[in-house]
């Protein structure tokens, strides 16, 4: 009965056989709740990721995932493959699974058919199952076996990836990896940026994605494994490794943000869903003074962002207008900078003029007079960056609750170095702080109205 429920259940096969393995390669086995849902949405779901805390088993689901599709032999071939960042790390899961394959009694009548100690290839009664290791950059193009598993094919063990090497294996992922499978595809891993890989799978439809933080509920010191890694354990854990470590390695918070100059709690603090962003040449917002913006244009390759603000009685500063011009030209740009003059009674308008891509139109005379340029040096820019940390510190800043904003706003590191992306790239940060550069430098008693 108990053989029978293993073969058509992979979470009786982790409890009843399996975890027989763990205790004798590694020791005690200790129950987790989450097991049985990671076990469920395995074999319930063609297609899943699965992004856990560290310490939490997702190596070792995934290796005795394989393991249960050897143990249930259904089909003449099977054939798997466990894919990590590096081949290297993929072999290293492989060697762990034929050390546990070998201390089961429950393997005992397959006849291994290798001696490659990285690579699984057994027999039995005349079926065959085969698992190969892989590198997510280095794996054969053109083989389709029944199924796949990623293993943290996000994440180098000795660097952290910038968002290029990232956007490579996005691009892997979807022409090569995906079509590779017959039948399943499953990921485990820990996110590296706001819009990585998992952050576009958890959009389509036909992928079940989760996340699983080691701390589930801090106010009721509620914890994912509590009968190993209780609340207690993982405070003392956190003083010991840091917050930003702690955060990535046990909050499956993305990697890149940890080394965000502005983090999502702080920006979540100031961004208001009621504030209206309010279009050109419609209903205008009551301002009883001059606004003031900023722009920061863009690359070829980047888009252009200008942030209108206007403050309050209170000090407060309030973004009233947000625009993002991607592959605008630089003449539409200008006019539609005029317009938002026009619209809002700007005072002034500070733009980026390292790179002088605005000098014809100045020289022209065709640059509307509150449009003043500054040039990026180090130092200017760390000053920059300083006045929206201090505004958000003294509660002066509301910003306009936009998801591609945010998201950007994020993108820039403690380096004050911006991640390419689909996106942008850090664009509206530099908008934003140049336009509370502009609003600190006005004169006037500004009031703006709700």
């Amino acid at each position: 009965m108990t053989e029978s429920l293993c073969r058509s259940d992979f979470v009786a096969f982790i409890f009843f056989v399996f975890r027989k393995a763990i205790e004798a390669v590694d020791g005690l086995f200790l129950p987790a709740r989450h097991l049985v849902e990671w076990g469920n949405r395995l074999q319930k779901n063609k297609r899943t990721a699965t992004v856990s805390a560290r310490f939490h088993l997702k190596s070792t689901v995934a290796i005795a995932y394989i393991a249960w599709q050897m143990y249930r032999l259904d089909r003449r071939y099977c054939e798997w493959e466990l894919m990590a960042y590096k081949g290297e790390l993929a072999e290293y899961h492989l060697k762990r699974l034929k050390r546990y394959i070998a201390a089961l009694p429950a393997f005992a009548d397959y006849r291994e058919l290798t001696d490659a100690a990285s690579r699984l290839h057994y027999e039995k009664d005349g079926m065959e199952f085969v698992a190969s290791p892989s590198g997510i950059l280095s794996f054969n193009r053109g083989r389709h076996p029944d199924g796949v598993i990623c293993d943290d094919i996000l994440r180098d063990p000795t660097t952290s990836l910038d968002i290029t090497q990232l956007r490579k294996i996005e691009t892997l992922f979807f022409e090569e990896i995906e079509p590779m499978p017959k039948d399943q595809l499953h990921l485990f891993g820990t996110p590296q940026h706001q819009a990585d890989l998992f952050a576009t799978l958890k959009q389509k439809s036909d992928y079940d994605v989760r996340a699983y933080p080691a701390i589930t509920d801090f106010a009721a010191g509620r914890v994912l494994w509590p009968q190993k890694y209780g609340y207690q354990w993982l405070l003392l854990y956190k003083a010991r490794v840091g917050e930003k470590a702690f955060n990535k390695e046990m909050l499956c918070r993305p990697v890149h943000s940890e080394e965000g100059f502005l983090k999502q709690e702080l920006l979540a603090r100031i961004c208001r869903s009621r504030l209206k962003n309010y279009p050109i040449a419609k209903t205008r917002p009551k301002l009883n003074k001059p606004a003031y913006g900023g722009f920061d244009i863009g690359k070829k390759t980047h888009p252009s962002h200008l942030c209108i603000l206007a403050p309050r009685r209170d000090k407060r500063l309030i973004q009233i207008h947000s625009a993002w011009m991607d592959g605008w030209d630089y003449i539409d740009q200008v006019a539609y900078i005029e317009r938002a003059i026009r619209q809002f009674g700007v005072a002034q308008i500070y733009y980026d003029d390292t790179r002088a891509e605005l000098e014809s139109f100045r020289e022209a005379g065709s640059l509307p007079a509150e449009m003043q340029p500054l040039i990026f040096t180090a130092r200017e820019k760390y000053e920059l960056a300083g006045s929206i940390d201090r505004l958000i510190t003294q509660n002066r800043l509301r910003l306009l609750d936009e998801a591609r904003q945010s998201d950007q706003l994020l993108n820039v590191d403690n380096d004050l170095r911006s991640i390419e992306t689909a996106q942008g790239h850090g664009d509206c940060f530099w908008s934003l702080a140049l336009a509370i550069k502009a609003a600190e430098e006005g004169s006037a008693n500004l009031i703006y109205e709700f």
